[in-house]
């Protein structure tokens, strides 16, 4: 415990492939936690108290180290897929809310989305965080929610790619 999240990884993991400099995020307690980019990674402690002040969780601590050729948008879809699986279907807030942010984040993945996507994915992960009989509403809603808190800008970025692609065959 304590231990800078940077040494963990570089000194008793093995280190980042492509060394530190090519870290995007690392989702620091298991894939139920929100990601944190790197730029959060260079000084953070692994405790509870240190990750919780920068909004994410020390969970299982199973440290998920993502360089800058993983996909943040297609990692967060796949959780969000094994998640959608793993409901239950019990909870209201997570058996519709886990097929409408399955949806979306495929939308964000491809690029094939609206802007106002973003707010509205992250409102509904607010609303299934707390709103479910078991922890797996949370443990769905916050890799979202450190998605859109981190990465907005590579969604969106993302959004106009496709739009701009979709232009030059509409053109073509």
């Amino acid at each position: 415990m304590s231990i800078p999240l940077r040494e963990l990884i570089e000194k008793h993991a093995g280190g980042v492939v492509g060394g530190w400099d090519n870290l995007k995020a690392v989702i620091p307690g298991g894939s139920s936690t929100p990601m944190i980019p790197k730029s959060v990674c260079d000084d953070v402690a692994m405790d509870f108290d240190a990750l919780v002040s920068v909004k994410t969780g020390l969970g299982t601590a199973a440290v998920i180290v993502m360089n800058k050729q993983a996909d943040v948008i297609r990692c967060i879809s796949r959780l969000i897929e094994f998640y959608k699986h793993e409901s239950c279907g019990q909870c209201t807030p997570c058996r519709e809310g886990m097929g409408w942010m399955n949806k979306i984040m495929k939308r964000f993945v491809e690029g094939n989305a609206a802007p106002d996507e973003i707010d509205m994915i992250e409102e509904l992960s607010y609303q299934i965080e707390g709103h479910t009989i078991c922890a797996l509403g949370d443990g769905a809603a916050w890799p979202v929610q450190g998605l859109v808190r981190h990465f907005r800008s590579d969604i969106l970025e993302r959004i106009e790619k496709y739009r701009e692609e979709q232009q030059k065959k509409a053109f073509a």
